[in-house]
């Protein structure tokens, strides 16, 4: 009797902590948070010829700040977005930043795509505010800049693959459709360089965004042996059907936007090669996993803008955890170095740089899926 006495009272006693702890506990989810917030600036393009991968990289980085803020937070504060659309217009991403800047003063600004990130630029240096660019391939976006770092292949990352793809393809000419802007521009002078030296011949036309009908350019490359495209999502949708409905016979290739679901599930696009991230390879277990987080929240299919604003909260994350969280001093981390093993492939970054580039392989489309190409 004595022995199940004691054994129900120790039997009691372990209930009594488990309760103990799980009310800890859930007063400790509860509890409204203590320290003022580590606010986050973002001027993305929900609107405009951009919104596509603007809306991505929005929904990649709440999913990460719900992933960080349920597990505590860093070092204990909570962290808040603040989020602006730019509209994929340079004056009203500055109109963004200047109302955000004005009201919240937050530790850090991120936002999407080169002709803003050029015009915020100059507005982040005389702040003295990080400017942490995504979607942003223009060269010059950090040049002799001390606030501004950029997460995204350059335009000179975006070559090396096209010019193997060329090689293997044995291809003599070609013709390059780039769309009218500070990224497209980029990426004609240096592809058009490149090729040359190899003994090819270049032909180029430009796309303007707000015009549907690009069959008059298409029609001066058509003879042309491959043609290379570059573009914002939407443009780059009505050129692929459009070099179909003029019969082009020769061989498609795209920047990374070409990886996009909304690319590579199209008809128009099977067969074309491309530059991509890594993110799609299914053996790839760690973008495999976020991938089913991403379409469980938001039952759509995961892409490489929503993967980068993602892991730009996540290396944020990493970088600030024990750390002081200051404007100055999230600068002197950037600029410190370190290594990131994100959802691009293990990234080491060298002291002082500003340009953070993920790499993109040879790959191509088919049967709505994207397959690496091994050389």
């Amino acid at each position: 009797m004595l022995k199940n006495h004691i054994r129900i009272r120790s039997v009691r006693l372990i209930i009594a902590i488990v309760v103990v702890i799980a009310a800890i506990a859930i007063l400790a989810v509860l509890q409204p948070w203590k320290q003022e917030p580590i606010k986050i600036g973002a001027v993305l393009s929900l609107s405009g010829p951009g919104k596509y991968s603007g809306v991505e990289v929005r929904d990649g980085m709440l999913l990460a700040v719900d992933e960080i803020n349920s597990w505590g937070g860093i070092n204990g504060k909570r962290i808040e977005l603040i989020i602006e659309d730019h509209k994929t217009n340079p004056e009203a991403g500055k109109e963004a930043f200047d109302k955000i800047e004005r009201t919240h003063h937050p530790m850090i600004y991120t936002s999407t795509h080169s002709s803003v990130a050029m015009a915020l630029a100059p507005l982040v240096e005389e702040h003295q505010v990080v400017l942490f660019c995504l979607l942003a391939t223009a060269p010059k976006i950090t040049e002799h800049r001390q606030w501004v770092f950029r997460y995204w292949p350059t335009a000179e990352a975006e070559i090396p693959p096209i010019l193997s793809i060329l090689e293997e393809l044995k291809i003599k000419k070609l013709g390059i459709l780039y769309q009218d802007s500070e990224f497209g521009r980029s990426i004609l002078e240096l592809l058009q360089k490149e090729f040359k030296r190899t003994g090819g011949i270049v032909e180029a036309e430009d796309l303007k965004p707000v015009i549907t009908d690009q069959k008059e350019s298409i029609t001066r490359l058509i003879d042309m042996e491959a043609i290379y495209v570059t573009g914002y999502i939407g443009l780059l949708k009505n050129i692929f059907k459009q070099l179909k409905e003029e019969n082009f016979k020769g061989s498609i290739l795209g920047m990374n936007n070409a990886a996009f679901p909304a690319i590579v599930t199209i008809p128009e696009a099977q067969g074309m090669y491309l530059a991509a991230p890594i993110i799609y390879n299914p053996k790839f277990l760690l973008a495999k996993e976020i991938n089913e987080k991403y379409m469980t929240r938001y039952n759509k299919p995961f892409n490489h803008a929503a993967a980068i604003g993602y892991d730009f909260i996540k290396l944020l994350t990493g970088l600030l955890e024990d750390q002081e969280i200051s404007r100055d001093n999230i600068k002197s981390l950037l600029e410190g170095g370190f290594i990131h093993p994100g959802l691009f492939g293990t990234l080491d970054v060298k002291p002082g740089e500003h340009d953070i580039i993920f790499p993109l392989h040879p790959a191509q489309i088919a049967d709505g899926g994207i397959k690496y190409l091994r050389r």
